[in-house]
């Protein structure tokens, strides 16, 4: 008996030890010039040369894979691992401030792949993919879960993604040789193919501070089981602080997410390269509910077909869109939408949606013709189609210039059909500067429109109750109350923004009659 209590003793001294001892971790180094294969790669001047060594090691939690400074790399970065709680893998660089560069030529759809990982840092890399030519599907950064179930803990942290060149081309709805979309970063954690056997999703996706710029057809792109029946919602998403520059698509869209938030981003630049064919908007969920959009800017969207600034889209409960900026988006501000006849276990509709304390400036001035709408320059400020539910639109700054070509379209809300109307929209306090007469709510065949103690200066017209004359100046006087902080937060917000009119760029303060 003393003997098994001693063995027993001495196994809980060594497993005690063995706990209490501190995790090893190892540095990975690859530089693309100096490095070498046949080296131990575990310092700088024993660094890989070839990506094609990550599949030889085995990487831990709190393992680093560094690239070095300024090194170019042709070759394709595909990593697959687990990092643990609290002890992510880091994959980033070393040795001096500017990043490596993953330079591909679009040989392979995307230049880096990340795979079934989790508890991982991604940081501090340029990535480029661009052919002699057009490639559908093509990416620069690909995160990808497949067949894993949750995958917790990824974040993806000031990256430079430029000159992906993918196709234009989304595809749906019609065949062309180069449909699929590009993009600069995909992030899927499903299949269109049917192969999904075990359900997967993000839980703590984190994407900040990165620069995408002139690539096409879009941005930060999520894709997920948009399909409510089998809906496995990603969780704890959060999108901010990206600047989008020259991207001529969709710029951030969380997809098949709970509680996503997506806060002060930038898309400005935006190229007229688009075909007629694609419609794309800036910000916008899908399948998501409970998303929040706040303190981001969309400047100058050029989509041929919708663009506009922020989308409420379907299949979509309970979207808050709040203190945000669209400027000069030829689409317009706000599209609201909801693609009837779906049925529930397909599409949750779209109910909810709040949008308030946001400023458009000269929003909706489209100058091409758009056959299938009901006006020949369809850019409305605001678009409702569709069957949507219980929105709400208040207390917003509207400021709608005067139109460069007569036929332009001179609405400020426009509710229309898509397979159904809207229901049970509040338009209320909002306040509104036009500088030509400008219709002000055009119903179409939409009920229950509640619309509710708005103010405006210039020649607004509306036949019926809910929107005043205010008989002073454009300015704080008219809309701004000290008391309330979300015009406190949202003035703070927009204190140091430019928006360009007339060929001038003017503070946003300025226009809005703040200063």
């Amino acid at each position: 008996m003393k003997n098994i209590l001693r063995a027993i003793t001495l196994a809980i001294i060594v497993l005690s030890t063995a706990c209490s001892q501190p995790k090893t971790t190892a540095n990975y180094y690859f530089d693309a010039d100096n490095g070498n294969d046949s080296n131990t790669g575990t310092t700088p001047s024993q660094a890989f040369k070839s990506l094609s060594k990550l599949n030889d090691l085995v990487v831990k939690g709190g393992d680093s894979i560094l690239l070095r400074s300024g090194s170019i790399f042709t070759e394709k970065f595909y990593f697959s691992g687990k990092g643990e709680p609290g002890r992510p893998i880091v994959i980033g660089k070393y040795g001096g401030e500017a990043m490596p560069h993953l330079k591909g030529d679009a040989s392979h759809l995307e230049m880096m792949h990340i795979y079934n990982s989790e508890h991982i840092v991604v940081r501090d890399i340029e990535i480029s993919n661009k052919g002699e030519k057009i490639r559908p599907r093509l990416s620069g950064l690909f995160v990808e879960i497949y067949n894993y179930g949750k995958a917790q803990d990824i974040t993806i942290d000031n990256l430079f993604i430029h000159d992906v060149y993918g196709s234009l081309i989304k595809g749906e709805g019609h065949e062309h040789e180069d449909a699929g979309g590009g993009q600069a970063m995909m992030l899927r954690n499903f299949r269109d193919d049917n192969t999904d056997s075990i359900p997967s999703y993000f839980d703590g996706l984190l994407v900040q501070n990165c620069l995408i710029k002139d690539s096409q057809r879009n941005g930060i792109i999520m894709w997920g089981n948009w399909i409510r029946k089998a809906w496995l919602p990603n969780l704890n998403v959060v999108i901010r602080n990206n600047v989008l520059d020259g991207i001529p698509g969709d710029g951030i869209v969380p997809t098949a997410c709970d509680g996503a938030l997506v806060e002060y981003n930038v898309m400005k630049n935006c190229p007229a390269t688009l075909p007629v064919t694609e419609a794309c908007d800036g910000i916008w969920p899908f399948s998501s509910d409970n998303t929040i959009v706040q303190y981001n800017v969309v400047s100058g969207h050029k989509s041929q077909t919708d663009g506009y600034g922020f989308d409420s889209d379907y299949n979509s409960k309970n979207s808050l869109f709040q203190y945000n900026l669209s400027d000069n988006s030829e689409g317009g501000f706000l599209l609201l939408c909801n693609s009837g006849g779906w049925p529930e276990d397909w599409s949750a509709g779209n109910q909810g949606t709040i949008v308030k304390y946001n400023i458009s400036i000269n929003d909706g001035i489209r100058k091409h013709i758009v056959k299938e709408k009901k006006t020949d320059f369809y850019s409305p400020v605001i678009h409702i189609t569709g069957p949507t539910q219980n929105s709400m639109i208040e207390k917003n700054i509207f400021y709608i210039c005067k139109k460069e070509l007569p036929g332009m379209d001179k609405r400020l809300v426009h509710s229309d059909d898509w397979r159904g109307y809207a229901d049970s929209t509040y338009f209320r306090n909002n306040y509104i500067f036009v500088e030509e007469p400008t219709i002000a709510f055009d119903a179409t065949r939409s009920t229950n429109n509640f619309i509710e103690n708005n103010y405006y200066v210039g020649p607004l017209q509306y036949t019926g109750n809910g929107f005043n004359k205010y008989e002073g100046k454009f300015d704080k006087a008219m809309w701004y109350d000290a008391s309330d902080e979300n015009w406190n937060k949202l003035i703070e917000f927009v204190k140091d923004k430019k928006v360009l009119l007339n060929g001038k760029e003017v503070p946003v303060l300025d226009v809005i009659g703040y200063n």
